[in-house]
């Protein structure tokens, strides 16, 4: 049964965590500037993140069901994940700097096979990923009553779709973009305060 304020809940928590770049999303938009299909690169993007979200929301339901008391440390863990985020993220906006760096710029092509490997090891064997999608996504969305569990996945995956849809279609705008020390400062604020709210809402059900 699809239930809108748990979809609602999966896509928030989804934006705030995916539309803070890191390694796959730059790689994603250069090998959009390099002309890779928008459809494959939106396709692996998502995916490994749909992956992810639900191997978590499934993986952990299990867990809370087999040990109840685990359900508790999970999502104080995936509290704390939140406010690391959130803190690291204000030390950036305070410290400024270029994450993106010149690499949406990079000479040379990649040949389309390696490029894929790459962006297929970048999305599995990132340990980033394994703890922002299958332990903070993964962990609220197992907590929630079985019939709601859809719903907020759905919402989550529908997240990851929605930012590299944008990120792709609008590569050659974003280049610019991200090249510049502001834009990355303006969206490390909203990704602080987004993260340490998320992470006081999950605090305040579990005191």
């Amino acid at each position: 049964m699809f239930d809108t304020p748990t979809f609602v809940q999966g896509l928030a928590l989804g934006l705030a965590i995916f539309i803070s770049p890191g390694p796959k999303d730059v790689l994603i938009l250069r090998q959009a500037l390099l002309g890779r299909p928008s459809v494959e690169l939106i396709a692996i993007g998502f995916i490994s993140d749909a992956v992810l979200i639900w191997l978590g929301i499934a993986c952990l339901s299990a867990a809370f069901t087999a040990a109840p008391y685990f359900q508790t440390a999970a999502l104080w863990f995936g509290a704390c994940l939140l406010f690391g985020h959130s803190l690291l993220a204000a030390r950036r906006a305070t410290l400024g700097g270029n994450r993106g760096g010149n690499v949406a710029y990079a000479n040379g092509v990649e040949s389309g096979h390696k490029s894929y490997v790459a962006l297929l090891s970048v999305s599995f064997l990132n340990p980033v990923a394994w703890l922002d999608a299958v332990l903070i996504v993964g962990t609220a969305g197992a907590a929630l009553p079985a019939g709601m569990k859809f719903s907020y996945g759905l919402g989550a995956t529908f997240a990851s779709f929605v930012w590299f849809a944008a990120l792709v279609m609008g590569a050659r705008g974003v280049a610019s973009w991200i090249t510049s020390p502001r834009a990355w400062r303006l969206l490390d604020v909203f990704v602080a305060i987004a993260m340490f709210i998320l992470g006081i809402n999950v605090a305040s059900d579990l005191i």
